[in-house]
């Protein structure tokens, strides 16, 4: 499984964009920093969108993707979500207000976009891969993905604080190569990282307790802008090493 890592972090800023994870070229999570990281004859190639929620910083690219492809594939981007998630990207974001809605552009039986409600815990084979979605702790309907090509395993927490069925489900999960976890502010911001549904360096170090095994490697995603120098040093003092995520970086597992 190839991981390529197009935004790493919880806010915009030059050179940083925000959340998105490539596998294999054609399968995305998230859409932040998705067609800023890429070409226009790469992001034509995406088949698919893992939506975590809907938060701005998450979803913002699937609105240039659509107007980027347009007329450059035959088959739809599935766009992948829990019903919450789906029914709030009708609603409030492909509406024809805030932008065309693609999933019935050029016409409503060959659209560009194509939504897919997916049902928490169980799994579905997208793009070759096994993919099961698990609902985690954020103050809007959010999950995480484990995503399974057979030999390793990616953990993808989306944004979330702390929380407990996607590490149930982790732990039940073998092979576990890989965990992308939040990690938004410092530790002296646990109150605030609490009561908006994100994880500090300590927090994420306790939820990572939580997995019922070990040999696999542990990164961190989301950091915000702001506190970016003050994350990676306290990431670097903890007794369990987890290194941010880099823009441009490819993973293979």
């Amino acid at each position: 499984m190839e991981i390529k890592v197009l935004g790493a972090y919880g806010g915009e800023g030059p050179g940083l964009r925000t959340s998105c994870i490539l596998i294999n070229n054609r399968l995305a999570l998230d859409a932040g920093g998705l067609t800023s990281g890429l070409s226009l004859q790469e992001q034509a190639k995406i088949n698919a969108i893992l939506v975590s929620h809907t938060h701005l910083d998450h979803i913002n690219d699937i609105a240039f993707l659509a107007d980027n492809i347009f007329g450059k594939r035959k088959e739809p981007v599935r766009i992948y979500g829990s019903e919450k998630t789906i029914q709030t990207l009708e609603k409030h974001f492909l509406n024809n207000r805030i932008w065309p809605d693609f999933t019935k552009l050029p016409n409503p039986e060959q659209p560009v976009l194509l939504y897919q409600v997916l049902k928490p815990e169980a799994e579905v084979k997208i793009e070759g891969l096994a993919v099961k979605m698990i609902p985690v702790n954020h103050p809007i309907p959010s999950v995480g993905y484990i995503i399974n090509n057979g030999k390793s395993a990616l953990v993808y927490t989306g944004d979330t604080g702390p929380t407990e069925r996607i590490w149930k489900e982790v732990s039940k999960t073998p092979n576990v190569k890989l965990v992308l976890i939040e990690v938004s502010f410092p530790n002296s911001m646990e109150q605030l990282a609490e009561l908006t549904g994100h994880l500090t360096p300590n927090l994420a170090e306790a939820e990572l307790k939580k997995i019922a095994q070990d040999g696999y490697i542990p990164r961190a995603f989301h950091l915000k802008p702001s506190f970016l120098k003050e994350l990676k040093q306290e990431l670097a003092r903890l007794k369990t090493k987890i290194l941010p995520l880099e823009q441009g970086e490819i993973i293979e597992i």
